[in-house]
């Protein structure tokens, strides 16, 4: 018995593919050729993305089609290893990487002296990976069991199943109501003739509708291929890691220092430096010498004026 889901999606590429060909309609021969050779490619990809879907194993509701996706984080023994297992797994059962972020982040780091010519350093740090893969859905189970080999301790392990159903019947209704509205149409313009403008603006108004419709198909096909490509997310770490790396010490450079000679030698030119500046500022201070031999001469003036009278 087949399954409902892949009747509806037969269906809709049928549609699709009478609605192309209707564009035809009234157009040269040279441009129906082009719109059937669209509507024969358009037609090969819907069953593509067809036959993916009905690769996809029954699930509980044979009548539902699902989104599965899969999260987990835990702990290994050895980061590095355990990325390169799991890209082998995900070759293995036809799957991609579509991220991979191997780094590793210092807690901790300290320098010491550990000999007279040699250095000491000690490096505390983590290594971990983010990596995002996918995987076909029929294998998902499988893919899931081996990379849980890996595990040294377990955080979490979350896997969903999302209903897409809605959405492929909701593409089949919009599909169902494009194909009316263009009926409709094409009958107005019988009714009022054919005339030039009035069939430009009824081409634009299709053009537009069109566009509209392959935007559809597009997010049709990008729904079937995450229908038949589950998406795992892995978060992977590893215990705390010790590194001590030794390595030459570099002795550093003392800066320059005069002998006991060339230092006397320039505290003799500081000191002679030095007091050559009292010299000049003591002569400096002539005008203030000259006021006070002045006041001096007047006080004794003074006083020997009051002696003698």
């Amino acid at each position: 018995m087949k399954k409902p889901t892949s009747n509806f999606l037969k269906l809709s590429a049928i549609v699709l593919s009478t609605t192309i060909v209707l564009f035809s309609c009234g157009a040269s021969s040279e441009q129906m050729t082009d719109r059937e050779e669209t509507a024969k490619a358009f037609a090969d990809s819907v069953s593509t993305s067809i036959q993916n879907i009905n690769k996809t194993p029954l699930q509980a509701d044979s009548n539902r089609t699902f989104v599965r996706t899969a999260d987990l984080s835990f702990k290994v023994k050895d980061v590095k290893t355990a990325t390169f297992d799991i890209e082998r797994i995900v070759s293995d059962h036809n799957g991609y990487v579509t991220s991979s972020i191997l780094e590793s982040n210092i807690n901790f780091k300290n320098s010491v002296r550990a000999s007279k010519d040699s250095m000491l350093d000690v490096i505390n740090y983590i290594v971990h990976n983010n990596i995002v893969i996918r995987i076909p859905n029929k294998d998902l189970d499988k893919t899931l069991t081996e990379i849980s080999d890996l595990i040294d301790y377990l955080d979490f392990r979350k896997i969903k199943a999302e209903d897409v159903t809605k959405q492929f019947q909701s593409a089949k209704l919009s599909e169902n109501r494009f194909v009316n509205h263009k009926k409709r149409l094409e009958k107005a313009v019988d009714l009022k003739g054919k005339k030039l403008d009035q069939m430009v603006d009824a081409e634009n108004e299709l053009l537009v509708k069109q566009e509209w419709a392959d935007n559809s198909k597009l997010n049709t096909l990008e729904l079937a291929h995450d229908v038949y490509f589950s998406t795992v997310t892995i978060a992977i770490y590893q215990n705390e890691t010790t590194k001590k790396e030794t390595y030459a010490y570099t002795f550093p450079v003392e800066p320059y220092t005069p002998n006991f000679g060339a230092k006397f030698l320039a505290s003799l030119k500081d000191g002679a430096s030095i007091f050559g500046e009292i010299i000049l500022f003591f002569v400096k201070l002539w005008p203030i010498a000259l006021l006070v031999m002045g006041v001096i001469a007047l006080i004794k003036l003074v006083v020997r004026q009051k002696w003698f009278a």
